[in-house]
């Protein structure tokens, strides 16, 4: 679906519901002007990040379409707003069993770190 198609199937779904632009920017509390980009197909002007997945919710919420799938045909249309995730992180590499020294060592800070913390 190109951006264009994404804003022409939303506006027809808002001018099905009778809902004016505006009445859908004041329920929103976002700017009937970048709702009506959306409509245009041009979200260069758009937040990044979760602000712009947040305000296409909150837009198919208000004439009662499904936010998730929308946001998802938003994102299909504009890469660029896709979510950023974080790698996986690493896992730590298994550590030997502790010797006996290794956990006296251990348990003598704890009794230090306990002790500083206590006085303070």
């Amino acid at each position: 679906m190109t951006p264009q198609a994404f804003g022409q199937k939303l506006r027809r779904e808002r001018d099905k519901k009778r809902l004016s632009l505006d009445h859908v920017a004041g329920k929103t509390k976002v700017a009937a002007s970048l709702l009506r980009s959306l409509e245009a197909g041009d979200c260069s002007r758009w937040p990044g990040g979760i602000y712009s997945r947040g305000y296409i919710r909150a837009y198919a919420e208000a004439i009662g379409l499904d936010p998730e799938q929308t946001v998802a045909m938003f994102v299909e249309c504009y890469p660029v707003f896709t979510p950023v995730t974080d790698p996986v992180p690493e896992t730590p590499a298994e550590e030997g069993p502790q010797t006996p020294l290794e956990k006296l060592k251990s348990a003598v800070a704890a009794v230090f770190r306990v002790a500083s913390e206590s006085r303070r």
